[in-house]
């Protein structure tokens, strides 16, 4: 929000600036300065407001601490209050109706903020993202979601409501760093323990496929937790894969991981079939259409799927786990063992994202 400057007059300690913070200390100590008012300085004193006309016995105290000083009257710039919340920042100019539907969380990227705003929010939407700027201060570019996502790649309209048009951001998670550009790529801060949770069950000498690698946060983290694994990260979002490259490089993870722009099921049947150990499903809104790929890609032997999906069942793990068996079994293998099973987050009312690690024969 822009800040309104208040010029307020008030009683002033002035002095001469090479002693301005013996005399800030001073005053400060002694109850005198006015914090709602700001300190400011000219060429020749330091002006400190205060909250009264200075007392006998403190002009006393101060003239032997301090030596020669002043006191006069000044016009102050009046501070802003400090805000720790988006209720905190918004709470005097919004509706009190509305304060109930104002965002508790948003996700940054960078520094870019984006967060949902309801409908009855519209008309608010300056002071929401301005709001977003005042309480983080590494934010530069607040957007708010405009649309769904898209059915190709994942990626949604966004508004700018507040900051910079920069959406091009650098974002940094678990020593790794990940160029994107927020509207033409999918990317959630929100998976960054699920992220981190499957990179930690990576071996030595595995080979893993990530089917739908975006800007590559679980194929770079995997390479580089594990750097004796071998990732191939495919993706079909001609913007992802540009900077899924750009990321691989900047990780230092080309030894280890090599990136694939196409339909992750051509890849699979013409590159990566019976090549895997392991493959992550990170498309929860349709990854049970891939996976006779998934299958398909995974070594004679078997190996481990990583299944995403969004449920809104009583049960949401158990039925997410039972659509994975029916489909791995219409696609010729079978599961050995349900290893995981974990609600992600949620991602609407009664709608959650469900993760389930299996081990396929």
């Amino acid at each position: 929000m822009s800040e309104k400057i208040e010029m307020v007059k008030a009683h002033a300690l002035l002095i001469a600036p090479d002693k301005g913070q013996v005399a800030v200390d001073l005053a400060r100590r002694m109850r005198l300065i006015d914090h709602s008012l700001r300190i400011f300085s000219t060429e020749k004193e330091l002006c400190v407001p205060l909250l009264r006309a200075i007392e006998e016995s403190e002009a006393r105290r101060l003239s032997l601490e301090l030596g020669q000083f002043r006191v006069g009257e000044r016009e102050f710039v009046e501070r802003r209050p400090v805000h720790h919340t988006l209720i905190e920042a918004v709470q005097d100019h919004l509706p009190a109706h509305l304060l109930a539907v104002v965002p508790k969380s948003l996700d940054v990227i960078g520094h870019v903020a984006i967060v949902e705003l309801p409908g009855e929010l519209a008309a608010f939407d300056k002071l929401i993202g301005d709001a977003v700027l005042e309480t983080h201060p590494g934010i530069r570019t607040v957007m708010a979601k405009a649309g769904v996502f898209s059915s190709d790649f994942r990626v949604r309209d966004l508004r700018l409501i507040a900051g910079e048009d920069k959406p091009v951001t650098r974002h940094r998670e678990h020593g790794c760093v990940f160029d994107l550009d927020v509207r033409t790529v999918f990317f959630s801060p929100r998976l960054s323990y699920e992220r981190l949770r499957v990179a930690s069950f990576v071996q030595p000498g595995e080979t893993v496929v990530d089917m739908f690698a975006g800007v590559g946060p679980y194929s770079i983290l995997i390479a580089k937790s594990q750097p004796a694994s071998n990732v191939y990260a495919v993706d079909a979002n001609p913007s992802a894969f540009k900077f899924l490259v750009s990321n691989i490089l900047a990780n230092k993870v080309l030894a280890n991981v090599k990136a694939i722009m196409g339909d992750t099921r051509e890849v699979v049947r013409s590159t990566l079939s019976h090549a895997a150990d392991r493959v992550i499903m990170n498309l929860p809104g349709s990854a049970l259409d891939f996976m006779h790929e998934a299958c398909l890609c995974l070594k004679d032997r078997g190996g481990v799927i990583h299944f995403y999906s969004f449920e809104s069942d009583e049960k949401p793990q158990d039925t997410a786990s039972l659509k994975l068996r029916e489909r791995v079994e219409t696609s010729g293998r079978e599961i050995k063992a349900v290893l995981t099973s974990r609600v992600v987050k949620a991602v609407a009312p009664y709608r959650v994202q469900v993760a389930v690690d299996a081990l396929i024969v």
